[in-house]
């Protein structure tokens, strides 16, 4: 196996885990995937995502077209670590609290969300961009990530946007299919450890990011 092949499957492995992680956090994606499930079947939780994907897709063409050239000069990659492993710290540790404080639940009231004009896809797409949330994630973690993905070449961002979208689309499914089969295949108490694991995962990387990047302050390279 050659080493660019190994590297990708590395970027698959991380992306995979870490989108896992942020599909899984309740938000107002997850809300509408539910509310449209509930009306209309699983197939409109798909479609949500294809919107969802197409934007995220949008932003890593953006990245190969320019925006890389900004995030390899040392002192954004540095910044980017810092203010990353921040991000992913508050992220864990905040998906933590939720479980032990009983937020975290697969019940989510249709009534709570707004009806749209938007098509499924166009939807997915707009409550996404719309979502703080997402943005922060994608302004520090998934800039970082993509442009470690972009140093390897094509298979490289390859790698990081198909782990990305299969961790979403994954979950994503998982959900529909709970809600749609009445949760036969999905509980709460699944849904809180599966949550938990994630947010352990997430301090681990918040620490080692945080880490990276005061050793770049310190004069060290930060790790690809």
């Amino acid at each position: 196996m050659s080493p660019a092949v190994l590297q990708a499957l590395q970027i698959w492995a991380g992306a995979f885990v870490l989108a896992l992680s942020g599909a899984m956090a309740p938000g107002p994606l997850l809300t509408v995937a539910v509310e449209q499930t509930i009306r209309h079947g699983k197939g409109m939780a798909m479609l949500l995502m294809v919107g969802h994907a197409l934007l995220e897709a949008a932003l890593l063409v953006a990245l190969a077209l320019g925006l890389r050239d900004v995030l390899v000069m040392p002192p954004v990659r540095v910044g980017l670590s810092l203010v990353g492993g921040v991000f992913l710290l508050w992220m864990g540790t905040t998906m933590l609290l939720d479980i032990y404080r009983g937020r975290v639940s697969l019940d989510v009231k249709a009534s709570d969300v707004r009806p749209s004009r938007f098509g499924p896809v166009l939807r997915g797409a707009a409550v996404s961009l719309a979502n703080p949330y997402w943005i922060l994630w994608w302004a520090t973690i998934g800039l970082k990530l993509a442009s470690d993905s972009l140093s390897v070449g094509p298979i490289g961002v390859a790698a990081f946007f198909l782990g990305h979208e299969a961790a979403d689309f994954g979950w994503y499914f998982a959900v529909a299919l709970a809600v749609a089969s009445g949760r036969r295949f999905l509980s709460d108490r699944s849904y809180r450890v599966i949550i938990g694991v994630c947010a352990v995962f997430l301090l681990y990387l918040g620490v080692a990011f945080a880490v990276a990047g005061v050793g770049g302050l310190a004069g060290a390279t930060v790790p690809r």
